[in-house]
């Protein structure tokens, strides 16, 4: 008599794992694509420090990840609270596991979380830009990952997470990923202090196309961070999908129908109003009807809107409002969540909100943001703190005002020769603004070239005389300048690097 073995594969489904690896690329062209959103928006001197400060995530989240931090957040449980290391080193292989990747292999699984557990720490470093020492940086992003990041992932998402079992709900993020982020990027800001050249009535982004590129990379891989969390190629993948797209829009149109009424369309305010309405939608993209996330983008938009018309009041250097966008944005979207959830939304995940006749859910959502923001305020602090007292972590003083791309790396991205045409350039404008009072008589200013080799053309560049306007029209109207509304039709010099003319018509 014989006997034969019969092995019986887990029941994959090909599509869903292909669709949850198509998400985690997705979601990790989002850390570049931030990388260049924020890039765009800090002066010349620190773009390449700001676009490494994203990078760098990716290198040491990913390999912190692997080595413990999927382990910590999803492996095997402890305690309600708690994951614990017996995944560590992802010593389970092709393993199955019915909770988080019924369908796919759990390393599937493993590598799109990953992906969100890198771009959480990028987030922050739009609140510090221009004095953190690099260092420090780099090791306050493994700890704050360890012991800020993967804590909250799994008790918001783990098996056992005693938020999810509360009944908070968060889809894809909203606590996680910006509540956590924006915190600790306004704790970080606080503990470092203002930069030294702080003015909170000035703009400073120095290239507007580089943001727009990562505006456009960051909504296309939202479509993987949140129809990705529906954990299958489904329909509640495409419920999530619609909502984070018309969320966005919805942000969109909101920022530039504002501008409009106050007088102008930013460019870089229309960049940030679909940001915004893609952090309001996080959390609740996978459990709301598509009318009410379009409603949830206008009002996340407009509530971010109003507290940056206020942050000149607030004396905390937050460089990209890191706090308003992602911290108070995901506030917004977590609330929201529990006033238009629905359970036939998502019938084996979700709830009913305030609106469906549980108000009782609300309070779930306010246990779950106040968590996150005491949590994420908490570890910070005890980070930073320590850390600044054993090795310092603010940047001298002479090195914060030449900037981070040639003291920290001793590199630049400018072409030699601009910053000859940039010294010219600020001699004609100190002469236009000198003599602005007579242009309408004396004609007009212009940068001429004359080669060497006489038989090829010259050139000149005329320079607008009309730089103060807007600047005057704004002063009449006690309209200062601010980052995602700012004033228009102007020209300004950088004050600290001269060889800098940020245009904005």
């Amino acid at each position: 008599m014989t006997s034969t073995t019969v092995v019986i594969s887990p029941p994959y489904d090909t599509g869903d794992n292909a669709w949850m690896m198509t998400s985690t690329a997705l979601v990790l062209l989002m850390t570049p694509a931030l990388a260049f959103f924020y890039g765009g928006l800090v002066e010349h001197k620190n773009v390449l420090n700001q676009l490494f400060l994203s990078f760098i995530c990716m290198g040491i989240v990913f390999v912190q990840w692997v080595l413990f931090g999927f382990s910590f957040a999803f492996g095997p449980a402890v305690s309600p609270g708690f994951g614990s290391f017996d995944w560590a080193v992802l010593r389970f292989g092709e393993l199955y596991n019915p909770n988080y990747s019924p369908t796919y292999p759990l390393l599937t699984y493993c590598a799109y979380q990953g992906t969100f557990a890198v771009i959480t720490p990028a987030l922050i470093s739009g609140a510090i830009v221009g004095r953190m020492k690099i260092i420090p940086y780099m090791i306050f992003i493994f700890i704050w990952s360890t012991v800020c990041y993967d804590p909250m992932a799994h008790w918001v998402w783990g098996d056992n997470g005693w938020l999810k079992h509360l009944g908070t709900l968060d889809f894809a993020g909203g606590t996680v990923v910006h509540i956590l982020s924006g915190v600790s990027g306004l704790v970080a800001s606080m503990v470092l202090g203002k930069r030294h050249d702080y003015d909170a009535h000035s703009t400073t982004a120095h290239n507007l196309p580089f943001t727009i590129l990562g505006t456009c990379l960051l909504w296309v891989g939202w479509s993987g961070f949140n129809a990705g969390s529906a954990n299958s190629a489904s329909g509640l993948a495409s419920l999530a999908l619609i909502n984070t797209h018309v969320a966005a829009a919805a942000g969109l149109i909101t920022w530039v129908v504002i501008d409009a009424i106050r007088g102008h369309i930013s460019i870089s305010g229309a960049c940030v109003g679909p940001i915004v309405g893609l952090v309001a939608i996080t959390p609740a993209c996978g459990f709301v009807q598509p009318g009410w996330a379009i409603l949830i983008g206008v009002i996340g938009t407009g509530i971010v809107y109003g507290l940056l018309l206020l942050k000149r009041h607030m004396h905390i250097d937050d460089t990209l409002d890191v706090a308003i966008v992602h911290g108070c944005g995901g506030i917004a979207g977590a609330f929201m969540t529990g006033l238009f959830a629905q359970k036939k939304m998502n019938p084996s995940g979700g709830a009913d909100g305030a609106f469906y006749g549980n108000p009782v859910q609300l309070w779930y959502q306010i246990a779950g943001i106040l968590t996150a923001i005491g949590f994420a305020a908490a570890c910070t602090a005890l980070i930073l703190v320590p850390l600044n007292l054993i090795m310092g972590i603010r940047l001298a003083k002479e090195d914060e005002m030449v900037g981070l791309d040639a003291a920290a790396h001793g590199e630049g991205w400018e072409v030699a020769a601009s910053r000859a045409v940039g010294d010219m350039v600020k001699q004609v404008l100190a002469e236009v603004n000198e003599n602005k009072g007579q242009l309408a008589e004396n004609g007009s200013f212009e940068l001429r070239y004359v080669p060497a080799n006489k038989d090829r053309h010259s050139f000149s560049v005329p320079l607008p005389t009309r730089y103060e306007h807007q600047r005057n029209e704004d002063t009449e109207n006690n309209r200062e300048p601010m980052f995602g509304v700012p004033n228009n039709n102007q020209n300004v010099v950088n004050k600290d690097n001269p060889n800098m003319v940020a245009s904005r018509h």
